[in-house]
């Protein structure tokens, strides 16, 4: 693993507010939590009855492609208090006023329904989609910035799709785009066509701020060099994890589907290894299920295996890499496992949250937001990922991500039958999105890096001081930020 040095001063962190802002703030919090709780049971059958089916509705998101996810009210959400958007919206009026935010996701299916709740207002919608993850997330940002005004675009199912709806959003005047959408057929160490086409519509529109996802894949991630294992036949060695173990074993409950995906440090397109997923069942001494992409036609390095359990039963299986060819010149994998949970992993060696960032939400140029809990201390989400990011090409480097962050398992209306409380980064980006409205609006003149740097430099620190690759610069400070940009 190259390692690079950073110089970063520590940041204004945990000043308390002076005068009537801090006078203000105690005050609104009590009374604030009080509306909230007299809400909570008012909704709490409705909560309910919306959790009826939320894995189904969870992953009915998915359009059917296991490559690309995302990291997923009568009740205001809690975090509007948390990131203090409630003070500078009540006190000085800064509610997104003139300000058009663009949201990219899943679908607004139900969108209709929670406006009829009185959640949502208008909202221009350019293509509808499937599923309400976002119709959650437009609710959010309406909650913090009530008089922005919302446009939405699905991604439509391909990584082509989603590009056209990045497009469509800024050229349709969006000084703010939100997504929450992670392309597992996007490189991990280098940048793809997904993130060059972002960079390239924010060069053309030097007044748009994009707010992107860290992503939910800290918890089963695995990122190493090639170790040479145990020779399987001529030309096929496995890799060695590492500890002992040539295959990672785990435990699969009915109708369990995990998702694997392998890439390695060969150039996007170009690649010149060639690597294979197998699954077995050493109980049964067979193969369940298998990636076997060959890289001299596809030129991808990229391996991505499906397996479902069918049975009725739990069923252990074993994960092993397979390097066909020679196994002499060194790579980097990176892995992901996606669908289980955590426990259902016999070894910690492919449990490294460290590097999980990548694609799009890898870029400077935009704010990638990692999730907090709602109750103090606000620790990390243990699903969201976290930095550094590693880039080997063209060049090596490092990225210092995530940026920021934001609460998550918030409340929404929940329509569509959507989840509530609203899980993952996929409810964080939109606060940090609904915070920048407000404060675009009040200071309309602002230019993309006076902003970012207003958001980062008062950001609350909640890890070590400065940034760090758990939560970035801290968390989200509408009121700090405000204050710095009015002192200017």
């Amino acid at each position: 693993m190259l390692i690079f040095s950073r110089t970063d001063s520590k940041r204004n962190k945990k000043i308390p507010l002076p005068g009537l802002l801090s006078d203000y703030y105690r005050g609104n919090l009590i009374m604030g939590w009080i509306k909230t709780l007299i809400l909570c049971m008012v909704l709490v059958c409705v909560c309910f009855s919306s959790c009826a089916d939320t894995k189904a509705s969870f992953q009915s998101h998915l359009y059917n492609d296991t490559t690309i996810v995302s990291c997923v009210g009568t009740l205001k959400t809690e975090g509007d208090l948390l990131v203090r958007s409630n003070g500078i919206r009540e006190v000085f009026g800064a509610s997104g006023k003139g300000i058009k935010v663009g949201v990219i996701g899943n679908g607004v299916q139900s969108l209709e329904q929670s406006q009829a709740l009185g959640e949502l207002g208008p909202v221009t919608i350019f293509e509808r989609g499937i599923g309400d993850e976002g119709t959650a997330m437009l609710e959010i940002i309406h909650d913090i910035a009530p008089d922005a005004g919302l446009c939405f675009h699905a991604y439509g199912g391909s990584s082509d799709q989603f590009k056209k709806a990045v497009s469509t959003l800024a050229d349709a005047g969006c000084r703010i785009i939100c997504d929450d959408l992670y392309f597992f057929r996007q490189p991990f160490l280098e940048d793809g066509d997904v993130a060059y086409h972002i960079r390239e519509v924010l060069k053309a529109h030097p007044d748009c701020i994009y707010v992107t996802v860290s992503g939910n894949f800290a918890p089963l991630h695995y990122q190493k060099p090639w170790k040479l294992g145990i020779s399987i036949g001529p030309d096929k060695t496995i890799h060695d994890f590492g500890d002992g173990y040539s295959a990672i074993p785990m435990t699969l409950l009915p109708d369990d589907e995990v998702i694997v995906t392998l890439q390695w440090d060969d150039p996007w397109g170009y690649a010149v290894h060639d690597y294979d997923l197998f699954l077995t069942d050493p109980n049964r001494g067979e193969v369940v299920a298998t990636s076997m992409n060959i890289q001299d036609e596809t030129g991808e390095p990229f391996e991505h295996l499906v397996f479902r359990n069918e049975m009725d039963e739990s069923r252990r299986v074993s994960l092993s890499i397979v390097r066909n060819g020679e196994n002499v010149t060194p790579n980097i994998l990176e892995m992901y496992i996606r669908n289980i949970d955590t426990r259902q992993v016999e070894t910690d060696i492919v449990k490294d949250p460290a590097d999980s960032i990548f694609g799009h939400a890898a870029l400077e140029e935009v704010i990638t937001v990692g999730s907090v809990m709602i109750e103090p201390p606000h620790l990390i989400s243990p699903d969201s990922s976290q930095g550094p990011v590693t880039i080997l090409i063209p060049e090596p480097s490092r990225r210092w991500k995530p940026d920021i962050c934001a609460p998550t398992n918030v409340q929404v209306s929940g329509a569509g039958s959507f989840p509530v409380p609203f899980p993952g980064t996929s409810a964080a980006a939109p606060h940090v999105a609904g915070v920048v409205a407000q404060l675009l609006s009040s200071f309309p003149d602002l230019t993309r890096d006076e902003l970012i740097d207003a958001l980062y430099e008062n950001a609350f620190d909640l890890g070590e001081p400065g940034w760090d690759p758990v939560y970035g610069y801290g968390l989200v400070d509408a009121v700090k930020s405000f204050q710095a940009l009015l002192e200017r």
